[in-house]
């Protein structure tokens, strides 16, 4: 089945990523302490890093949010949080505002846009609603805001995490479906995938003016923005692969970061000491890789 949804990156990719988007909601928690069995990684299809530092949040198909600490060689679960099944998630960002360490999700509930935001043990901490299916998430720590995509109208929205607020950013005129979503906070600067067409654009906020970065992927699932080296990584698993661009480059290209062995790379965020973390929806493992893209370890372990 996988086989056949990747020959056809346009299209049954897409239906796939609808397969694969985890109901998560709201009561919580059944917790695993990093004694207990480690459970099984099924399928994961997003995460995200508390930085990027030494905790790594997975969520995979079966609906379980792992939460793993990073160490030098391995991976090592912490907790495991079996997440209600209400929210339809598209997209999840960490945050931290006002000292509280959360997990935003982005999704649907009933056919509407929502938006929760989850302390880290899985408690609900609070809730955005929009008219519009919510599909990319990222978060800005200085300005305590968060950036939202919706898939059906195109459009972006800022959230205020000190408060409720909802304020609409910007239409992207030409895009045919928004997905994941990276912010450039020094830089005010938002990058968005456009799932169908294979695109990625770029925002700014200063001018209000938005451009295709790169084109002719397949159908990015991830986006994650790395302020250091203004670098953005790409996970596109209609390529098996993620990929990079240089955003201070005058020419522009998405090149290839990492492939082999990745089978359908559909989460990727940044953890400590410069490495790349992917979901890997085909491996059902987590694979880490160093800053110049070679594999350095799996979670689980193939052993």
């Amino acid at each position: 089945m996988m086989r056949t949804f990747l020959r056809h990156p346009r299209s049954g990719l897409l239906n796939l990523r609808a397969l694969c988007l985890i109901l998560l909601a709201l009561d919580l928690p059944t917790g695993a302490g990093a004694g207990a069995e480690r459970a099984k990684l099924e399928r994961p299809v997003m995460m995200d890093s508390n930085g990027p530092g030494s905790e790594l949040l997975v969520l995979d198909a079966s609906g379980i949010l792992h939460e793993l600490r990073v160490t030098q060689n391995s991976l090592e679960e912490n907790r495991k949080i079996t997440l209600p099944r209400e929210l339809i998630a598209a997209d999840m960002a960490y945050s931290l505002s006002d000292g509280q360490e959360s997990l935003l999700i982005a999704g649907t509930k009933s056919g509407r846009g929502i938006v929760v935001r989850y302390s880290l043990d899985g408690r609900s901490l609070k809730t955005w609603s929009f008219r519009n299916v919510c599909s990319g998430i990222d978060f800005g720590v200085a300005s305590h805001s968060a950036y939202v995509a919706t898939s059906d109208s195109n459009e972006i929205y800022r959230l205020d995490l000190q408060g409720t607020e909802i304020t609409y950013v910007t239409r992207i005129a030409n895009a045919a479906k928004l997905g994941p979503l990276a912010f450039d906070e020094a830089r005010r600067e938002i990058y968005v995938a456009d799932v169908a067409s294979g695109r990625i654009y770029q925002y700014s906020i200063a001018t209000k003016a938005s451009k295709v970065l790169v084109a002719d992927l397949s159908a990015p699932t991830a986006l994650v923005f790395d302020p250091e080296t203004r670098r953005l990584f790409i996970a596109d698993p209609g390529r098996r692969a993620i990929f990079t661009v240089d955003t201070r480059s005058s020419k522009v290209v998405a090149t290839e970061f990492a492939s082999d062995p990745l089978k359908a790379p559909y989460g990727l965020t940044l953890i400590s000491k410069g490495r790349v973390a992917v979901a890997d929806y085909g491996t059902h493992s987590v694979l880490i890789f160093s800053s110049k893209g070679g594999l350095l370890f799996r979670f689980p372990s193939p052993n």
